[in-house]
């Protein structure tokens, strides 16, 4: 049972810097991810509200259009 707890304690302070810079490694790839995400959501907000505007410009030009077109076809009523 001692050579088994001291092979695990000698394994463990073989790899203990490996196992510490494995775990650093693993928390700054996910924090940049979790960061990577979050401003890849806000990105695709944004542009989402960039095209409902344009969308609502658009509609309104056809409005506008549509209004123009009437009222050239039919000076009588306007």
């Amino acid at each position: 049972m001692d050579f088994l707890l001291a092979f695990v304690v000698a394994g463990l302070a073989a790899t203990g810097g490996w196992l510490v810079w494995g775990a650093g490694r693993f928390l700054s790839t996910w924090r940049r991810r979790r960061h990577e995400l979050r401003l890849a959501r806000i990105r695709a907000t944004a542009e989402i509200q960039q095209k409902e505007r344009e969308l609502d410009l658009r509609e309104r030009e056809l409005a506008n259009e549509t209004y123009q077109d009437f009222v050239r076809r039919h000076p009588e009523v306007c």
